[in-house]
């Protein structure tokens, strides 16, 4: 698939999820080996949508995909969260209390850490190292990126 037609579909999904009040977060192409022809769509509502917003989105968007003429070929389409791979905005960290985020510091470390609160501008996180908590309090100037998170 060429560039054009997938920044085609990537508009015409954003205008959709748009409509639907998600969040468009990535269209890619690409062919596995299992499945063959893959278009992979990821959406998220405010780090939590729910298998019933992404059925809903999926309904509104596989007859607009159908309807270009770029995709007669056939293909699987896999419409799923995006909010594992999404990059949160350290603005955002308030919406996220409890929950574990994966963080990369300036300085290179990556740790998955629960938030705990965040206040003054200053994001308080907690994790474990050999079976001991840890505090952390960082700021934007501290954070290189951050993606939601899981406890393994």
């Amino acid at each position: 698939m060429n560039k054009e037609t997938l920044q085609r579909i990537e508009d015409l999904l954003r205008e959709e999820a748009t409509r639907e009040g998600i969040e468009l977060v990535s269209v890619r192409f690409f062919v596995d080996s299992l499945n063959g022809p893959t278009l992979e769509v990821l959406v998220d509502h405010d780090y939590q949508i729910t298998m019933d917003e992404i059925s809903a989105f999926t309904e509104k968007a596989s007859p607009l995909l159908d309807s270009l003429p770029e995709l007669e070929e056939s293909y699987l389409l896999d419409i799923s969260s995006g909010g594992g791979e999404k990059l949160i905005p350290f603005d955002d960290l308030a919406k996220l209390i409890g929950h574990y985020i994966d963080v990369r510091t300036k300085d290179g470390r990556k740790t998955t850490m629960k938030l705990e609160g965040v206040q003054g501008g200053k994001a308080q996180f907690v994790y474990f190292i050999k079976g001991r908590r840890k505090k952390e309090v960082l700021g934007p100037e501290d954070i290189d990126s951050m993606k939601m998170g899981y406890k393994a």
